[in-house]
C-alpha cells in the first residue's frame, strides 16, 4: 500500500472519494424521478444496489463523519458524502414543494434535516446494529410511512406545534419554600 499511498491521510482520502462517487451516482440516477417519494425511493434502491446498504459501507460513511469532527488533521477536509446528500434532499424538497407535493408554508430546512437525519441514523443502524438483511424491510416501513403516514389522520388530534410556552411570572413568594404548619 505504501507504494501507492504515502500517508494514511492519503489512504482515508481515497476512500472517501470512492464512497462519494457511489453516493453520487446513486443522486444521478434519483434525480430522473418527477416526484419527491420516488426520488427518495430510487436512492434508497441505488443505494442498495450499488452496495452501499453493505455494513462496511455504511460503517465507513459514519466513522468517517465522527472523524471529521475528532481529528485535528481532516479538520480541512469535511468529505464531500453527507454534503452531497444534504444538496440532494434540498433540491429534492424545494422541487417538492414547487410541484405542490408539499405544502408551500413546509419548513424545507427543517425537512431536509430530518431526511438527513434519517439517512445518517439508517446507516449507523445497518452498519453497526443489524445484518444488511433488515435494511429492506426498514425501508419498505418508511416508504409506506412517507406515503401514508403514519397515524390514522382521523384520531391523531391537533397538529404538534413547537411555539414555546408563555413566560410565567415569577415572585419572591414562590422561590420561598413553605412547610406545613408553619404559620408565615
Amino acid at each position: 500500500m505504501h507504494y501507492y499511498f504515502h500517508t494514511c491521510e492519503e489512504i482515508y482520502d481515497c476512500l472517501v472519494a470512492e464512497v462519494y462517487s457511489i453516493v453520487a451516482d446513486c443522486i444521478a440516477h434519483a434525480k430522473r424521478e418527477e416526484t419527491l417519494l420516488n426520488q427518495l425511493a430510487a436512492f434508497v434502491a441505488g443505494t442498495y444496489r450499488s452496495g452501499l446498504a453493505d455494513a462496511s459501507m455504511m460503517r465507513f460513511i459514519i466513522t468517517a463523519r465522527l472523524e471529521f469532527h475528532r481529528s485535528p488533521s481532516l479538520c480541512d477536509s469535511r468529505g464531500p458524502v453527507v454534503p452531497a446528500v444534504q444538496e440532494f434532499y434540498t433540491s429534492m424538497v424545494d422541487d417538492a414543494i414547487a410541484r405542490g407535493e408539499m405544502p408551500s408554508d413546509t419548513d424545507a430546512p427543517a425537512v431536509v434535516n430530518l431526511l438527513l437525519a434519517m439517512f445518517l441514523g439508517m446507516g449507523f443502524y445497518t452498519g453497526f446494529m443489524v445484518d444488511g438483511n433488515d435494511i429492506t424491510q426498514i425501508a419498505k416501513q418508511l416508504h409506506q410511512l412517507m406515503a401514508y403516514g403514519l397515524l390514522d389522520h382521523r384520531q391523531i388530534g391537533p397538529p404538534l406545534t413547537s411555539t414555546p410556552p408563555a413566560p410565567v411570572a415569577v415572585t419572591v413568594d414562590d422561590l420561598v419554600p413553605t412547610w406545613p404548619g408553619l404559620a408565615g
